[in-house]
């Protein structure tokens, strides 16, 4: 389906041109120019005729600001529509404009959220867009408040002025902005005496008197100019209101042309511009030569493109097609059918489908609508869209071409997948489904989509299993891989983000498998933001970001993608997690109406389990969790969704274990677990792993118990954040509790969790440790429990630092000795060493220093070291369990930590020279591992820095070297391979050794 951006009319973005015997008007024009000056908004309101463009076009002489024009007509009273013309007139001298608005549109933005982006883009251009024919607005609410929305956020420096026949209603919204609105009207623009004496002396009416004619027109400027008094159907003293101008026009202008002249203009009058090509296509023949000749007339007209066309006044040209219309049907029928073709084939599909339309011509319009309605959707103009879908239903061959792709589109897009059954449905009665899922993967992949929805999988695998393969083909088999994994295939495959619709598909499996650091990277457009606003939401809360989480939710207004969604299940989860009942229950009150709507059997599972979540959470009622539980099982659906099988059976162990001590909850956390881990879903996993934990520790398997805390842990190590597991140790402490007490040393992620818990207030004194942070690159600084230590010695620090690295943080007299002393063992470097663990002792806080018990030195209560060298270690092993990018930022992240400067600086002990060196080592392939990385993410001028680094600190690491010529190839840099190339033979041939075969035929595949 065509979905690309629609041909935008030229003619309606220019200023209109102007009489060519125009009289200038410097009263009206300084008016106009100094309200545009002052004013943010200015209305120029006045009936038909009375002047207003021509007034505008000839200020714009005295205003120096950036010019955009739009010209309406009646087909943009389409919300979307109109704000793809916003767009192309403000981009035509804002460039940073273009693409904003229909960027916006693409990610479900609303229009008029969209128009104040569009607005905000505009800057300190200092802009004027001037917007003509605004009376083409007046039916339509929803175009008034784009354009509201524009005036609304437009910036201070900015000017609108809007040129209209009638009034409109039409809001800002703020009263602090009323000040910056004018207008001017009728009196404003109707011709003083001494300006009709001036027209009427152009014109060669030198006997008329000017204030007479002012008093029979009004000073109506297009009575004046086209003589219209002299109607015999003129009222005197009134202008344009009682519209005297047909009766002068038949009598005073047509009457002067030839009957095959008049045929012309009567016939182009559907035309905005008319020019030879244009008027041939409507089956007039020699248009030229006809043009040339009405050239010599004085008529109503404008002449463009150096006289090769001509546009009509707008009294002119309204008079003349009423006059079309008074002829005979089948010719005005001919004559319209042909505009119609002319509007094809110049690609303005639209207004073509619309023309047709309104001739009852639904084959014509048929072939124009099929071309038109993916932009038309596209910019989420869907009652234009759901109007032809409806016009159209009836004419053959409609059925399973791009209309019902639309209609499948629109079903998708409003959250109404019983209506894409339906379609779907319709289609296989017709024999027609498996061909249109043949033709369109899109099509398919929306089908299967609804199909998911309603419970129908093999409805769902049957359609996307005829389309061709693709991008939409993928995510479809995304999202069956929900319903059943095969183990044996591995974890699911993750298609890359498109730009389609079904993007948010991609996004919902994304969060149901758990991947949350994708979900919560900042996006990188209004549409990745509108597409993903539901996703990153549940990301966000389930990572513990719930401040970020709400702020988020509260802004992003309804209309964008997945009201269903959002509400129902996001929303729920996120009011949960703040343990804010009443919100909850709103959320799930609010939900349950968008579900029922929706007709999705998977979001009314999903939301029903949320309801037994808070139950559960919130209200302490296992009972009645278990009866909206065992109302799912019932029902028999629940079971046929992998995803939802594990979340039902991770609450039912739950409800069981509140329920009763002796309840047996091991069956399904150990279904719900297992069935996570094969199908690498670990959104989840970190609850249902804590509530196994806790189930085998009440059947006496404490292996399995301590089995089962550890999958916890790995789970939410890998989501990136302790949110789940610490929700889940706050219900069960005692996981942890007996976690702890089968750690060897104190400083283990488990007694991390303990202090999260006990900052949340649960009990766990008894097994959580002080904390003790050192800083050992760079500088050699201590801290307990956030504060300063400073012993009277520096050997107390040296001490510390020694102890930091041995197991549970003690070593016996002898060892340190050695560590501390070169050996040494007299008296006085044992007297040393007792000074040295008192000092220590004394700046730590009472009951927690060090001291000697049986020759060994080790502290009195329980503490954890947290020192820089671990820490740089244990990133290293984090980043050795992750991929791409999140193992990027985590060797990075070590590296931080590393180039702080030299490890325990001012020791040179044996020991610590023996650790520094082996820092510097890991440090170094850290460093090489980062740069192909970087290099492999497209980040050339870090894997440069980092690679480069590498080989100062060891020139031997010949891939360092082939590395650093591949970032001089990419970045065109051809010297660059070859100097790359030199110094690595420079580098090994002080040892006496070449550059080996692969660095050799590198060199050669990048110098071809």
């Amino acid at each position: 389906m065509g979905a690309g951006p629609r041909p935008v009319i030229q003619r309606k973005l220019s200023v209109p041109p102007v009489a060519e015997r125009l009289v200038s008007r410097p009263r009206v024009s300084e008016l106009l120019a100094g309200l545009i000056a002052d004013h943010g908004v200015v209305w120029v309101c006045a009936t038909a005729g009375a002047g207003k463009t021509t007034a505008v076009v000839q200020a714009l002489e005295r205003v120096d600001r950036p010019i955009a024009w739009l010209t309406l007509d009646e087909t943009d009273a389409a919300p979307g529509r109109l704000l793809t013309y916003l767009e192309a007139a403000v981009g035509t001298v804002v460039p940073a404009a273009a693409e904003v608005a229909t960027g916006a549109l693409a990610g479900r933005i609303p229009h008029a959220e969209a128009a104040g982006l569009l607005a905000e883009a505009c800057g300190d251009a200092g802009l004027l867009l001037v917007i003509d024919g605004m009376e083409q607005l007046a039916g339509s609410a929803e175009a008034l408040s784009v354009l509201s929305a524009f005036v609304r956020y437009a910036p201070e420096s900015s000017r609108v002025a809007l040129v209209t026949r009638v009034e409109l209603p039409f809001h800002l919204q703020h009263p602090s902005s009323l000040p910056r609105v004018a207008s001017i009207g009728e009196s404003d623009l109707a011709f003083t005496p001494a300006e009709a004496a001036e027209v009427l002396a152009n014109a060669g009416h030198t006997t008329i008197d000017p204030a007479r004619a002012v008093e029979v027109t009004g000073g109506w400027v297009t009575g004046l100019l086209f003589e219209a008094w002299r109607s015999n159907e003129h009222v005197v003293g009134v202008g344009g209101e009682a519209d005297p101008l047909h009766g002068y026009l038949a009598s005073q202008i047509l009457r002067q042309l030839e009957p095959a002249e008049r045929d012309f203009l009567e016939q182009t009058s559907l035309l905005d511009e008319v020019t030879a090509p244009r008027a041939e296509a409507l089956g007039l023949r020699a248009a030229g030569d006809r043009l040339i000749a009405l050239r010599a007339k004085h008529l109503p007209v404008s002449w463009v493109a150096d006289g090769r066309g001509m546009r009509c006044h707008p009294r002119f040209r309204e008079y003349l097609l009423e006059r079309l219309q008074r002829r005979g049907g089948d010719e005005v029928r001919r004559v319209r059918l042909a505009y119609g073709e002319l509007l094809l084939d110049e690609g303005l599909h639209e207004e073509a489908a619309d023309h047709f339309l309104s001739l009852d011509a639904p084959d014509r319009a048929l072939v124009a609508a099929e071309l038109a309605i993916g932009g038309v959707i596209a910019r989420m103009d869907f009652a234009v869209a759901e109007r032809w879908i409806a016009e159209l239903a009836t004419v053959p061959g409609s059925a399973g071409g791009p209309l019902t792709e639309a209609e499948l589109m629109l079903a998708i897009g409003r959250e109404d997948f019983g209506r894409g059954g339906r379609i779907a449905d319709g289609l296989a009665e017709a024999g027609i489904r498996e061909a249109m899922a043949r033709e369109s993967s899109m099509a398919a992949s929306m089908m299967a989509w609804c199909y998911w929805h309603l419970g129908r999988i093999e409805d769902a695998r049957s359609v996307i299993a005829v389309a061709e393969p693709s991008a939409e083909v993928d995510a479809l088999l995304y999202l069956l891989a929900l319903v059943r994994h095969d183990a044996r295939a591995g974890e699911p495959f993750a298609p890359a983000l498109t730009g389609s619709p079904l993007d948010a598909l991609v996004m919902r499996v994304h969060y149901a498998h758990g991947r949350l650091p994708e979900l919560t990277r900042s996006p990188t457009s209004s549409w990745a933001a509108a597409v993903s606003a539901p996703w990153r939401i549940g990301a966000l809360r389930a990572m513990g970001r719930l401040e970020e989480a709400l702020e988020l939710y509260r802004a992003a207004p309804d209309g964008r993608w997945s009201q269903a969604w959002m509400h129902g299940i996001v929303g729920a989860e996120l009011m949960i997690d703040l343990e804010a009942l009443d919100e909850t229950e709103e959320e799930l009150r609010r939900g349950a109406e968008l579900i029922r709507a929706s007709g999705s059997i998977v979001f009314d599972m999903l939301h029903r389990l949320i309801d037994a979540k808070r139950h559960l959470r919130l209200r302490g009622d296992p009972q009645a969790a278990l009866a909206i539980l065992d109302a799912l099982e019932r029902e028999g659906q629940a079971r046929r969704y992998d995803f939802i099988a594990e979340i039902l059976d991770t609450w039912r162990g739950l409800a069981l274990l509140m329920s009763s001590p002796d309840a047996d909850a091991v069956t399904p956390l150990r279904r719900a677990v297992e069935s996570m881990l094969a199908a690498h879903r670990i959104l989840e996993l970190p609850t249902a792993s804590v509530l196994l934990a806790e189930a085998h520790w009440r059947r006496g398997d404490e292996e399995a118990a301590d089995r089962a805390a550890d999958c916890a842990l790995a789970a939410a190590r890998e989501q990136g954040s302790n949110h789940q597991l610490l929700l889940a140790l706050a219900d069960f402490p005692a996981v942890l509790a007996r976690r702890l007490d089968a750690e060897p040393a104190a400083d283990s992620p488990w007694h991390e969790l303990g202090r999260a818990l006990m900052a949340r207030g649960v009990p766990l004194d008894p097994h959580v440790a002080t904390t003790v942070t050192l800083a050992e690159f760079g500088r050699l600084e201590a801290m307990v429990d956030g504060r300063p230590v400073r012993p009277r010695i520096a050997k107390s620090m040296a001490l510390l630092a020694y102890l930091a690295g041995r197991p549970r943080h003690e070593a016996r007299r002898e060892e340190l000795l050695e560590a501390l002393f070169d050996g040494r063992a007299d008296e006085s470097a044992r007297a040393y060493l007792r000074q040295a663990v008192h000092r220590l002792r004394e700046a730590m806080p009472d009951g927690i220093g060090p001291a000697f018990e049986s020759g060994v030195v080790r502290f009195q209560r329980r503490v954890v070291i947290s020192a820089d060298s671990g820490r740089f270690e244990s990133l290293l092993v984090q980043a050795s369990r992750l991929r791409g990018e999140a193992r990027l930022a985590t060797l990075l992240e070590a590296l931080e930590l590393i180039e702080r400067g030299e490890y325990l600086p001012g020791l040179d002990a044996s020991w610590v020279a023996e650790r520094r060196t082996r820092l510097e080592m890991q440090a170094g392939d850290v460093r090489l591992e980062a740069a192909q990385l970087a290099f492999a993410a497209g980040r050339y001028q870090e894997a440069e820095r980092l690679v480069t680094t590498a080989l100062d600190d060891d020139p031997l690491r010949e891939s360092g070297w082939r590395l650093l010529m591949r970032i001089a190839n990419v970045t065109g840099d051809e010297d660059g391979v070859i100097a790359a190339y030199d110094r690595c033979r420079t580098a090994l041939g002080d040892l006496g050794a070449a550059p080996s075969g692969s660095t050799q035929q590198l060199l050669e595949r990048l110098r071809r």
